[in-house]
């Protein structure tokens, strides 16, 4: 099947006289920090997050999290803390879109975004996996209790995400 255009020759030509000279705007991510943060050389920084993203890749791990909703709190962590999170006490500082990426992918934006975080000390995170065949909704969770800077994890509020994202507490 061909695509009908619906615009005829002349109107064509008068785009073409009046888009001359247009230039594509570049697309390029910003990440907003502070100054005084020294950031580690870029072969450095390649190994740690590779560290970081080590940690989702272990496949002896007992659950502990929880259902409906989703929740993990370490071992050494009050509840108080889960419960501040449940409520929005913390409010992200971070959020991580991972729609359209495959658990691969994911892994890897976890790694960055866990180095990122730790380096900057940033506290709260949301990571947004969206809905999709929910095979990213029931890996990230496991995949985040089992870093050991995360102390808690918790289904999104409905201003977040709802059950399409996780807030996550950590610990630096």
């Amino acid at each position: 099947m061909r695509k009908k255009t619906c615009l005829s020759t002349k109107d064509k030509s008068i785009f073409k006289k009046f888009s001359n000279g247009i230039k594509k705007i570049k697309q390029d991510t910003v990440y907003h920090s502070n100054d005084n943060i020294y950031l580690l050389s870029c072969k450095k920084k390649k190994h740690h997050e590779k560290l970081h993203r080590d940690y989702f890749s272990y496949s002896s791990f007992k659950n502990q999290l929880h259902n409906d909703p989703i929740y993990y709190i370490r071992y050494d962590c009050s509840v108080n803390r889960l419960k501040k999170l449940k409520k929005g006490y913390y409010l992200p500082e971070i959020f991580l879109d991972l729609h359209g990426l495959n658990q691969i992918q994911a892994k890897i934006e976890l790694g960055k975004l866990m180095y990122f975080c730790i380096q900057k000390k940033i506290k709260c995170v949301n990571v947004m996996h969206g809905y999709g065949k929910n095979i990213l909704k029931k890996q990230i969770p496991l995949w985040l209790s089992r870093h050991p800077n995360v102390m808690a994890l918790h289904q999104s509020p409905k201003i977040f995400g709802y059950d399409a994202a996780i807030l996550v507490l950590i610990d630096f």
